[in-house]
């Protein structure tokens, strides 16, 4: 056998050994395609229950526009067509699962691609409270917070999915994560508000451990500017909450005790850290011993006295509040 004839065996037996190989599978000679080529997107990534969510397919290994997608629900044909790769719905109640199976097919072929989704509605809420802020004993509204004042946030999850794993929270001040305040079993954050924001935007993330649960919230916190209100105190029946005295208000008692209540300062537990000034016409007075109470005994009758109040943080820039009286006497 000459050296062409042996070539020509050669040749001839390759061609014979792939069509050995592959002939039982056509398929096997075309591009092979993984699950893995296809990702999902969720928008929004944690959705909450009742809310509307579009879930995407993306692939960067076949162009999924020319390929035949099927999306189903349990037994339920939803969606079918070229390059359906995007569908959008609403979530179920809290902790009911929506479960998505999607088959493609790409235009080269190469053998179908499956997916699943499970979409579990999540919620986590949180509730804040001006740690420092000050409100009377008989104050039922919220606490709000001042510029410079102590907030303290508590995430809630709202699930049944959370297993004996616990939960992670990852809770982010704007855009920027609070690493000291992450972590496992995390859920509360405790910090003082920035004196150049007038309002605190906060975002809490929690995710069980074993993945069944996941969820985001933001709030906006806003800052209010502290009021003092006055308030007339009897001898017999103390203070008189239910009835905040306005400026021309008549006095005439002999001697009257009027207290400052300094709304939404930043007081609770800092009574030493606050300077407090009295005037009365304009002139200053000595501090009384009890600070947001001054005991008036009017000289004569007829005419005005105006009486003021400031309130200075020695510690801060910005914790300063400030009111005034006007009385008929």
């Amino acid at each position: 056998m000459t050296y062409r004839h042996i070539k020509i065996f050669l040749v001839v037996l390759f061609i014979t050994g792939l069509l050995f190989v592959y002939g039982k599978d056509s398929n096997a000679l075309e591009i092979g395609l993984q699950d893995t080529d296809v990702s999902i997107d969720m928008v929004p990534e944690n959705p909450e229950p009742y809310q509307d969510v579009t879930v995407n397919l993306t692939s960067y290994a076949t162009d999924l526009n020319k390929s035949m997608i099927e999306w189903r629900s349990g037994s339920n044909l939803i969606l079918s067509g070229l390059g359906r790769t995007s569908y959008s719905f609403t979530t179920l109640g809290p902790n009911v699962s929506t479960i998505f199976d999607i088959t493609i097919r790409p235009a080269e072929g190469g053998g179908a691609i499956s997916k699943r989704i499970v979409i579990n509605p999540s919620e986590v809420e949180i509730l804040w409270e001006g740690v420092d802020s000050y409100t009377p004993p008989f104050y039922r509204g919220k606490s709000f917070i001042s510029r410079e004042g102590r907030i303290k946030a508590v995430a809630i999850p709202n699930t049944t999915r959370v297993g004996k794993g616990g939960v992670t929270y990852t809770w982010k001040s704007g855009d920027s994560t609070v690493l000291g305040a992450s972590g496992y079993n995390k859920d509360a954050y405790v910090f003082t508000n920035s004196e150049l924001n007038l309002k605190e935007n906060l975002t809490v993330s929690a995710s069980s451990v074993d993945g069944r649960y996941n969820a985001t919230k933001t709030i906006t916190i806003p800052t209010v500017s502290p009021q003092i209100v006055f308030y007339k105190k009897s001898p017999t029946e103390g203070i008189s909450y239910n009835n905040a005295l306005t400026n021309d208000a008549f006095i005439d008692e002999e001697e009257v005790t009027i207290v400052a209540v300094p709304y939404f300062s930043a007081l609770r537990g800092n009574e030493n850290a606050f300077s407090y000034t009295w005037k009365v016409n304009g002139e200053t007075i000595e501090t009384p011993s009890k600070k947001t109470e001054l005991t008036l005994r009017p000289a004569s009758r007829g005419g005005y006295a105006t009486v003021n109040l400031e309130l200075d943080n020695l510690s801060t820039f910005f914790q300063r509040v400030s009111g005034q009286l006007k009385l008929s006497l």
